[in-house]
């Protein structure tokens, strides 16, 4: 890569040579010390590359063994000021795009984050945010070790951190603190059980803890269910504190509500578009082109195009294209029975993410009215479920402590 550049600023040409004694005249820019490269031989002709000076060199040794010479293309930045010489504009417009580019890369326009999976991204990225470390900041004025440590205090989950820049990206990567064993620390810990919704106790049996309802007992939510404490013995009944296990079910009632209309609309897209590009510059927005909507029905579609140079080099440059896609919206009316098996459904998965995962479903009745141009619906549903949930019994503790201090 290097030498290739090297090349270029000095300036080289592709040379075609030609003749009878080729291989001599090779051997002699070789005892002469020329440098010849990408040698390549094409039918009776050769061609190679080689320095602006080493080809007047070897213009005597084509002399001495009859060969002919000739510059097939020329390359480099000599060759390439000769040619616009003349065009100081031109030549100037460059100048000032590449201090450009320059300035630019010495900002940061990008911040991504690798590594993270339990903390979310957009968390860390606008940690940096608050504390200075942002796009469009000067890479000179920042300093990574400090934004490091933030991050460390920041999120006790995280126990390395290093930032780099590649390009115009600041590329923050880190490392998270390996979780142990998928175990309830509740399993461990003193814990008691309690309700998690209103119900009909059903079934209980304890295996661990001190059951404070019975079969047939009805429970408000946030009802204690199990104590997590137990006797030491026959002997000593004073309680010693427990993880609480056991299985409890019990008798839910849920109701949800809604409606629907019977006039409903379908969307049929149709081969209409119609784009705007907008021009993204920081905070500004500048509208290069725009066709309007062919119709009034039209569904918007949002791209973002990043301009960079390179993967490395995004600029604070980018395109956004909206893309209008026109529909014919197409009115049809619900019969009683469809509207009724439409809001039945919708009721019913509404009820589904409230129930717990082993459920028996005792009863499911649905009412519905019809008011207008709308049905109502109300659905009620029995069901026997898991009804008990873990908590901590350190607070418990404390209070007891200070009743026994008194």
């Amino acid at each position: 890569m290097f030498l290739s550049l090297w090349h270029y600023l000095q300036g080289y040409v592709i040379v075609e040579i030609s003749g009878f004694n080729v291989e001599k005249f090779l051997n002699l820019t070789t005892y002469h010390g020329l440098i010849l490269w990408n040698i390549q031989r094409i039918g009776e002709k050769v061609y190679f590359s080689t320095s602006i000076e080493d080809f007047k060199a070897m213009k005597q040794d084509a002399r001495k063994t009859r060969s002919r010479l000739k510059i097939v293309e020329k390359y480099g930045l000599p060759f390439f000021t000769y040619r616009y010489k003349k065009r100081k504009l031109f030549a100037i417009g460059i100048g000032i795009f590449i201090m450009m580019l320059w300035l630019l890369s010495s900002f940061v326009w990008l911040v991504e984050v690798e590594g993270s999976h339990r903390i979310n991204s957009l968390d860390i990225i606008h940690t940096l945010e608050e504390n200075g470390y942002s796009t469009g900041n000067w890479k000179g004025k920042m300093n990574l070790r400090e934004a490091e440590t933030i991050l460390l205090k920041h999120y006790p989950d995280i126990i390395w951190v290093g930032i780099d820049y590649e390009g115009t990206r600041m590329i923050v990567r880190v490392a998270e603190s390996i979780l142990p064993p998928t175990m309830n620390a509740l399993d461990i810990a003193p814990s008691s059980l309690i309700a998690k919704r209103d119900a009909l106790i059903t079934y209980i049996a304890v295996e661990k803890g001190k059951p404070m309802v019975k079969a047939g007992d009805i429970v408000k939510k946030g009802d204690m269910l199990v104590a997590g404490e137990m006797p030491l013995g026959e002997e000593d009944p004073s309680p010693y504190y427990t993880a609480s296990k056991a299985t409890i079910r019990g008798k839910t009632i849920y109701t949800v509500s809604g409606d629907i209309s019977l006039d409903q609309v379908r969307k049929n897209y149709t081969n209409e578009t119609s784009k705007k590009y907008i021009l993204k510059f920081f905070d500004k927005n500048l509208t290069l082109f725009s066709e309007k909507a062919l119709t009034d029905h039209y569904d918007k579609m949002l791209t973002l195009h990043q301009l960079r140079i390179t993967k490395l080099f995004p600029l604070p440059f980018a395109v956004e294209v909206q893309t209008c896609i026109s529909y014919v919206p197409a009115y049809y009316t619900l019969t009683k029975e469809e509207a009724e098996d439409r809001l039945l459904s919708e009721l019913w998965n509404e009820v589904s993410e409230s129930l717990s995962g082993e459920v028996r479903i005792l009863k499911r009745e649905a009412y519905f009215k019809q008011t207008d141009r709308h049905i109502s619906g109300t659905l009620y549903v029995v069901a026997e479920e898991e009804i008990s949930y873990p908590v901590g019994v350190e607070q418990e503790m404390q209070n007891k402590g200070e009743m026994l201090n008194e």
